[in-house]
């Protein structure tokens, strides 16, 4: 027979049987042995082989295979177990498959806030996508850029792809481009969010991008300004002076005394 065998976070017998199709009055003898597919002997389950007895008058005999613990969330997995060198009985139906059902919870990806300071020329913010816990599969999850304060293709170049993380592995990691800026600004952000994951679920979908501004601030001046009486009234232009172009509005109060 197929038999299925669920995890329980311990070791247990996988047992199969072995049927006649009508009972016999002779002792009937058959052999059998396991071989891989999708499960692994030695981690997944024990390799098994012998001999099953089909006693006089019986119909049926049993044979058990051990399942091994395993703590990694997996997709079911599969062993064949393969019937040969009948006596006493020919045979009709030599493998049975023996799969293992996976009773981990699915882990679960998360994403990290980055902040990046500018140093006055481009690099990468590096952003880590994280496993909640170790998994026998390879996990996958698409990442996409949005902006925020910050504007993608001014401050930084819009990023998105997919990230694999590979069985046995808790991170991965990937850049978005920051870009050069030279002007005096707040600090800007911009949005990484997660989507799509495979083998996995999302607890955290979004990560910040925060860049930070190195620029010196920079200072005010007014000029002086001479104006000649012409017998008719005018004004006086006074110009106020930036030492730098700014990415932000700059506001300043102004008041005459005598």
């Amino acid at each position: 027979n197929d038999v299925s065998y669920t995890e329980s976070g311990s070791a247990g017998n996988a047992t199969f049987t072995v049927t006649l199709s009508a009972a016999s009055s002779k002792v009937v003898t058959v052999n059998y042995a396991s071989s891989n597919a999708t499960a692994a002997a030695g981690s997944d389950y024990t390799a098994a082989s012998g001999t099953v007895t089909i006693a006089a008058g019986a119909t049926s005999a049993t044979f058990n295979v051990p399942v091994l613990v395993d703590t990694l969330d997996e997709a079911s997995e599969t062993a064949t177990l393969t019937l040969s060198n009948a006596s006493n009985a020919s045979i009709s139906d030599a493998t049975g498959t023996l799969t293992i059902v996976d009773d981990e919870a699915t882990p679960s990806l998360s994403i990290n806030d980055v902040s990046y300071t500018e140093s006055g020329s481009a690099g990468n913010a590096t952003f880590t996508v994280t496993l909640s816990a170790v998994s026998g599969q390879d996990v996958e999850v698409d990442y996409d850029s949005s902006n925020s304060t910050a504007l993608a293709g001014s401050d930084y170049t819009a990023a998105s792809g997919t990230v694999t993380i590979l069985a046995g592995n808790t991170t991965q990691t990937f850049n978005v481009p920051v870009l050069v800026d030279t002007l005096d600004e707040a600090d800007e952000t911009a949005t990484l969010t997660l989507s799509n994951a495979s083998n996995a679920t999302i607890s955290d979908a979004t990560g910040t991008l925060t860049i930070v501004d190195d620029e010196a601030t920079p200072s005010l001046s007014i000029n002086d300004v001479s104006y000649t009486e012409s017998g008719s009234a005018g004004n006086a232009t006074f110009t106020v002076t930036l030492s730098a172009v700014s990415g932000q509005d700059v506001v300043v109060n102004y008041a005459s005394s005598n």
